[in-house]
């Protein structure tokens, strides 16, 4: 009888931890949300930086000039969307409101808008459109793209403590109520810009879609503002629900830390503090906190020149310089936004199109070299509840987001080892981590077979998102090997690639 009753009970045993390790893993933490990982898949966008400064040689505005100064002479935003498209980033964000406090829409909010200089009463007069961010945003739609906005939080042109000697006795001689102490409710006024964007039409009546609201932290003035970011964030939420809402540590995205495009080699996608609370410094935000509070991934900005907005004489990076920029931002799980400003005449100049194309090309020739197919050997040190067809190694090689490979809940180590069936020329790998389910892993090497051995070419730390890792010269090999060190859970990964050539 006990030795019956000891056989059932281990019959139970076995049949509830192989359902259980048969079942998909539990979240683990914090995870992205749908709109979240929408955004991360974005991975490359370009950040348009328009507006009086292009006119002033200024980069926040501080001359306060009037509307008039504001006028491009063969404006084209669908040159921009098209060059954009065919340097394949997948969106650009317009500055809608720089510091400078000047808006680029036909808002109701100011004054103190382009709609109100020359340049726009001639082009409403002739029938056109002087509303730049409903021109950007058709022209993205146009060409395929996606399009987002920045709206500066800080505004000059209703703080009290910066002078506007240009505008006494204008119409735009308007309200200090910038800042805590002063008589009105700048809170408000922001609320109500943001209101008007976000729920903008566009010429065929659909509503404007956005992918990503910018609230950019900086500012230049000791005039202490409290932002209402519940109340900004509860807008963006009702009117745009797939709007990813970046700040300085989020509430969806955060900084990276720096405006160089690069980000170190440990980086967490989460964080546990909210924009309410205390900043963190420039390099708490590149390497975040790992199990954090908060799904807050980090972007990283950067420029094509050496200033955001155009100045005549300045220098463009190269594509080289891009493409290293590149790999130390999307290549280690942070997203690249990189500024392409319009100069006075409104439209992107031709050498700097000339380089987004050239990075385009030796980012293709880059990626586009992948030597791993779904044909190949794949050996798993363990493969979750043994169930292959839902877990198992071949899935890193399918290219659905929705497969991976797993181990059981009680293993947080494991390697997969994968024969190339022909000798080849390799010199860099792309690891995913399947981040849908959470940031797990901590810890991984490639090892790549020589002499009958294994020589370890990468040990990697925060897998997250992606990871492009570059060796610094080609070696020749038949087989790989993808060890997890750590895990704080059951690893999962969702794609390896190896890029090279064929010997």
């Amino acid at each position: 009888m006990h030795r019956t009753t000891a056989l059932l009970l281990a019959a139970v045993s076995w049949l509830a931890h192989t359902t259980s390790s048969q079942t998909p893993p539990t979240p683990y933490l914090q995870t992205p949300s749908s709109r979240q990982l929408d955004w991360h898949r974005l991975e490359y966008y370009i950040f348009v930086h328009f507006g009086p400064n292009t006119f002033t040689n200024e980069e926040w505005g501080r001359s306060q000039s009037t509307p008039d100064v504001f006028n491009p002479t063969t404006l084209d935003t669908d040159q921009w969307a098209k060059s954009f498209a065919d340097a394949g980033a997948a969106g650009f964000i317009l500055t809608a409101k720089h510091h400078d406090g000047m808006a680029l829409w036909d808002t109701n909010t100011t004054t103190y808008k382009i709609g109100n200089g020359k340049w726009a009463k001639d082009r409403v007069a002739a029938g056109l459109s002087a509303d730049v961010v409903r021109m950007a945003a058709e022209s993205a739609k146009k060409f395929g793209i996606k399009f987002a906005l920045y709206l500066s939080p800080w505004d000059i042109h209703r703080d009290p403590a910066m002078p506007k000697d240009n505008l006494t006795g204008t119409i735009y001689a308007e309200p200090q109520i910038f800042g805590d102490d002063s008589p009105g409710d700048y809170n408000e006024l922001y609320a109500q810009q943001l209101s008007e964007l976000v729920t903008m039409r566009l010429d065929d009546g659909s509503g404007i879609e956005l992918f990503e609201l910018w609230l950019d932290g900086a500012s230049g003035s000791d005039t202490v503002q409290t932002f209402d970011w519940a109340k900004f964030r509860d807008i963006i939420r009702e009117h745009q629900p797939n709007a990813i809402m970046w700040g300085h540590q989020g509430v969806d995205a955060r900084w990276v830390g720096n405006e160089d495009g690069v980000t170190v080699p440990t980086n967490w996608h989460t964080i546990s503090r909210t924009q309410d609370e205390t900043r963190y410094s420039g390099e708490e935000l590149q390497t975040g906190v790992r199990d954090g509070v908060y799904w807050t991934p980090a972007e990283a900005d950067a420029r094509i020149h050496d200033g955001w907005f155009y100045h005549v004489g300045e220098n463009t990076k190269t594509a080289q310089e891009l493409l290293d920029m590149y790999l130390k931002s999307v290549g280690q799980s942070v997203n690249l936004l990189l500024d392409v400003p319009p100069d006075s005449t409104g439209r992107v100049v031709e050498r700097d199109l000339d380089t987004l194309l050239e990075f385009r090309t030796l980012r293709d020739a880059f990626l586009n070299r992948t030597l791993l197919d779904p044909s190949m050997a794949v050996a798993a040190s363990s493969i979750r509840g043994n169930n292959s067809a839902l877990f198992g190694p071949t899935n890193i090689l399918d290219s659905n987001r929705d497969t991976y490979w797993a181990t059981n809940d009680n293993e947080t180590t494991g390697f997969l080892e994968i024969e190339l069936g022909d000798t080849f020329l390799v010199d860099a790998f792309v690891v995913q981590e399947h981040i849908a389910l959470g940031q797990r892993i901590g810890g991984y090497t490639i090892d790549i077979g020589v002499n009958g051995g294994y020589e370890t070419v990468v040990n990697g730390s925060s897998m997250g998102y992606k990871r492009i890792h570059k060796l610094s010269q080609g070696i020749e090999t038949a087989r790989i090997r993808l060890s997890i060190t750590q895990a704080n859970a059951a690893p999962l990964v969702e794609s390896f690639q190896a890029l090279g050539t064929r010997r």
